[in-house]
């Protein structure tokens, strides 16, 4: 021994036979380890090629891991794929999946190793690609019953009943191609959670339900070849389903649940000439409590209204405008999806902005005959039922582009609207339009309409307050080569019966101190106007004319232009009403006349009684 050193032990024999049948057994349990993979590899290759699925697609996987403590395996770099050929007519759709990982989780090893059946509570698939393509109106990816040839082979069987405890798709990516309605979406981050899921493949039928399933995505983009749309996206989609059942066939599918829940946050769409932009904030559905509430919408063109106007060969009014809040209460969703009915409480609109713009350069359409709300009500195809659609805080500009070249702007705020009865069901009975608003600013008006549905006709009332008449100058200087240079109106009553082709009703209207300028150099003007003044007639100053003299009420008439809507018509029939209590025609002159005799008798008949009194 050298000094200094240590000396080395020496293993006895027990620890060198402990040492080599440890090795022995770590590198045979490894060539098991190995071998077992190879075996539940070839086991979950045979539990898909028994099933019909694989008559249609392939499958293939890389490598895969297993832990046999918990019965957990792992499987890389996972794909299906669609066969070249296969000998399902029927089937008009296709899927494409691949994955860099599918974890399956307490899997039935030994069901697996001898029956090839699998049989596991959870699966978990993250970051797959998914691509589907879509070739029919009802597509159908998987075969219902084996083939002719792979029956009599023997050697094919359809999933008979199938149960998974837990889904888990994490963080998918998808697009979808759809040829029929020629299409193409692309999601991001999509995710899916679902539990209980029982899944039973009947002869032509397949049968599912589920305990609840939750559905996520980040980002959608579409692009829409045919139909009114061009593109749309949104950020962020969330839609939930509790206690869901589903039985689908070749033609038909059957989609029950109790309870769902969807939101989109975002939502961005272009129609297809790219005209116009459709936006809206967010959109919040629930089904247990009939609810539908959407915020941030904004339906406005991307062009001029003069390079809008272009589009239309004929007088057409254009829309644009926004909303702050739409609710929906007491939404009857089954009627919705299962008869095709709508049946909704209540509708509730919150700051609205509206504008409408009109090119009357432009010849008219005289093939063009709108009708009244009645009418196309109650030609609405789907049975319709709400119950009131209130608006608030409304706003309303409409402009139109008059025949001469000159712009017309009518602009009414802070409205408030409401609509009862609204349906094509109860014919005999009444659309009610309750509407309070200010023209120009500061005159109030009150509007009641009454729609039949059986005529082509409306009854309306209105009221405007006490106001300042010169407030009225950007309605009538719109419309008329008139200026109202002094006065006060005191009360405006109107009432009166729409036909399809005119209007007639009465009006009292009483003012004092009108001062009109009827601005004479410019009667070519009043020509086109909706209201002629009679420019040579002298207008009153005030109704009534003295405290001793009758109030002026009249009867207007009005001619509807059939190629235009309602609003024209009440407008026509309010400003005739106003022209015929400042310039009486002879039918209301003879009637005032009367009125004023009748008046004068009274007044000498008081008179005499009150002398004799005394």
């Amino acid at each position: 021994m050298i000094p200094g050193s240590i000396p080395m032990k020496k293993w006895s024999l027990t620890k060198k036979i402990l040492l080599i049948l440890t090795l022995v057994v770590l590198g045979a349990g490894l060539v098991i380890y190995l071998n077992f993979n190879k075996l539940i590899s070839s086991a979950l290759r045979m539990s898909f090629e028994s099933s019909l699925i694989s008559e249609v697609y392939s499958l293939k996987f890389e490598n895969l891991r297993l832990n046999p403590l918990e019965g957990n395996i792992s499987v890389f770099n996972v794909s299906i794929e669609p066969k070249e050929s296969v000998d399902y007519p029927y089937i008009n759709s296709f899927i494409r999946l691949h994955t860099e990982s599918l974890t399956l989780e307490q899997v039935d090893i030994r069901l697996l190793l001898e029956s090839h059946e699998l049989s596991l509570d959870k699966i978990l698939i993250k970051r797959p690609e998914v691509k589907l393509d879509v070739n029919g109106s009802n597509p159908i990816l998987f075969p219902f019953k084996p083939s002719q040839a792979s029956e009599e082979a023997g050697k094919k069987r359809t999933l008979e009943a199938y149960f998974l405890r837990e889904f888990e798709l994490e963080n998918a990516s998808f697009h979808v191609v759809n040829s029929v309605k020629k299409r193409d979406f692309k999601i991001k981050n999509f995710n899916i959670s679902l539990f209980d899921l029982f899944i039973d493949q009947q002869e032509g039928e397949d049968m599912i339900s589920l305990k609840n399933i939750a559905i996520s995505l980040e980002q959608f983009t579409g692009n829409l070849t045919e139909g009114p749309l061009k593109q749309a996206k949104f950020l962020e989609f969330r839609l939930a389903f509790d206690s869901v059942n589903v039985r689908k066939n070749l033609d038909t599918l059957i989609f029950k649940f109790q309870d769902m829940q969807a939101g989109i946050d975002s939502l961005d769409i272009h129609t297809k000439d790219s005209t116009y932009h459709l936006t809206m904030d967010l959109l919040q559905l629930a089904y247990r409590d009939q609810s539908i509430l959407l915020k941030g919408l904004s339906f406005k063109p991307n062009l001029s209204n003069s390079e809008v106007q272009k589009k239309f060969r004929y007088q057409t009014a254009h829309f644009s405008g926004t909303v702050s809040s739409l609710a929906m209460q007491g939404v009857n969703f089954d009627s919705l999806m299962y008869a095709d009915k709508i049946f909704i409480e209540e509708i509730v609109l919150d700051s609205v902005s509206a504008s409408i713009y009109k090119d009357n350069t432009k010849p008219k359409d005289i093939n063009r005959f709108p009708e009244y709300l009645g009418q196309s009500i109650a030609k609405i195809e789907n049975p319709l039922r709400i119950g009131s659609v209130k608006v608030n805080h409304a706003e309303l500009v409409n402009e139109e582009r008059k025949a001469d070249g000159s712009n017309a702007k009518v602009h009414i705020s802070n409205g408030t609207a409401e609509v009862r009865n609204l349906s094509n069901l109860t014919p005999e009975k009444e659309l009610e339009l309750n509407a309070i608003a200010y023209l120009a600013g500061r005159v109030e008006a009150r509007l009641n309409l009454r729609f039949s549905y059986l005529k082509p006709q409306f009854k309306f009332e209105g009221r405007l307050a006490t106001f300042d008449l010169t407030h009225l100058n950007p309605i009538i200087k719109a419309y008329t080569p008139a200026e109202i240079k002094n006065g006060t109106a005191d009360e405006i009553v109107f009432q009166g019966l729409a036909s399809n082709s005119s209007a007639s009703g009465t009006m009292k209207f009483l003012y004092h101190g009108l001062e009109v300028d009827l601005q004479l150099k410019d009667q070519a003007k009043w020509k086109n106007s909706l209201v002629t003044f009679g420019a040579n007639t002298v207008l009153i100053s005030q109704n009534p004319i003295s405290e001793t003299a009758p109030e002026r009420s009249v009867h207007f008439a009005a001619v509807r232009d059939l190629n235009k809507g309602f609003v024209n018509i009440i407008i026509k029939s309010v400003l005739n009403g106003m022209k015929e209590t400042m310039i009486m025609s002879k039918e209301n002159r003879r009637e005032f006349n009367e009125l004023k005799k009748e008046t004068r008798k009274e007044a000498k008949k008081e008179a005499r009684q009150e002398k004799k009194r005394n």
